[in-house]
């Protein structure tokens, strides 16, 4: 089933557009330090127009690379569709993670005595997961409460990227 991107459909899209910003962005700051080193090291009179053919080359390459990566998803936000697909939940699973940087190695003998220093615990959080046909999603606690094991839910996702939009449990 198709239907209209929705403006927090194209700010997903568009978010994931960042990896070719970051490509182009690492292109023009290597340029960038090309630049400055030729002026640098140089002790004769530059060569300013074979320094600005570079730049302009440099400049250039980065605005396709930056195209190219970005390409599937401009397609997808030109197109203005999403396809939705139906599927059942086969099962469904909780994981506990823990937050990155938030604690230190927890000793129980040295908590004790110092817990400022050995005391703090990593943050704890969950995650849901909603299993289908071998493929695994990631969904919000709201949607994992509502859906039981058989039930149908609907996946939202761009059909030239194929970036998964949204879950909802009615289309």
């Amino acid at each position: 089933m198709k239907a209209s991107l929705t403006n927090q459909d194209k700010k997903v899209l568009n978010y994931e557009k960042r990896m070719g910003y970051v490509f182009s962005g690492l292109v023009i700051i290597a340029g960038g330090f090309f630049t400055l080193f030729y002026f640098l090291l140089i002790k004769t009179e530059p060569n300013y127009l074979l320094v600005g053919l570079i730049d302009l080359g440099i400049i250039l390459s980065a605005y396709f690379i930056c195209s190219r990566v970005n390409r599937k998803l401009n397609r997808d936000l030109k197109a203005g569709e999403k396809e939705i697909l139906k599927r059942a939940v086969e099962k469904k699973t909780e994981v506990k993670s823990h937050e990155a940087g938030s604690g230190k190695l927890y000793i129980p003998v040295l908590a004790s005595l110092s817990p400022k220093l050995w005391g703090p615990k990593m943050n704890e959080a969950n995650r849901y997961f909603i299993v289908v046909s071998d493929n695994k999603y990631e969904v919000d606690r709201g949607l994992y409460d509502d859906l039981k094991k058989g039930d149908d839910f609907y996946i939202h996702f761009a059909r030239h990227s194929e970036t998964i939009l949204d879950f909802s449990k009615e289309g």
